[in-house]
């Protein structure tokens, strides 16, 4: 009986709710940042993380120039006291757009640590960003 159990145990694999998009995470990589780098709390991060999320794919996808570029680094050497991801994003808002849309579960037991462990590591977001990605998102096929 407790081998069946077992073999059921292992047999089930957290599955994102939806396909894991770059920004996802990106938004987590920096939230991650924010925290190990910056010493932001915990709502904070998820804010930035969001933000600076954000303001990259507004450049990418859309052309747009943000004015937020070296303001992170004035607040951080206090020139400022500004929080300007504040002006783009929440923590409720990163938890509705980036937690609940691949479900909670999968965030905390599987997303978030697998983002943590490569950030840890000294990997580069650009080197892990697809591979995690391809991974998980496979899991919604069939």
């Amino acid at each position: 009986m407790e081998k069946k159990l077992e073999k059921r145990v292992k047999l089930e694999v957290l599955k994102p709710k939806a396909p894991i998009r770059r920004f996802d995470i990106f938004a987590e990589w920096n939230r991650i940042k924010a925290i190990k780098e910056y010493g932001f709390s915990e709502e904070e991060a998820k804010a930035f993380g969001l933000a600076v999320a954000k303001v990259v794919a507004a450049r990418k996808f859309y052309g747009h120039r943000i004015k937020y570029r070296g303001a992170t680094r004035e607040y951080l050497e206090g020139k400022t006291k500004e929080k300007w991801w504040e002006k783009l994003a929440s923590a409720e808002e990163f938890d509705e757009k980036i937690v609940e849309r691949m479900g909670r579960d999968f965030y905390e037991k599987v997303f978030s640590p697998a983002i943590l462990k490569a950030y840890e590591e000294g990997k580069d977001y650009m080197d892990i960003r697809d591979t995690l990605r391809e991974e998980w998102n496979k899991l919604l096929e069939g």
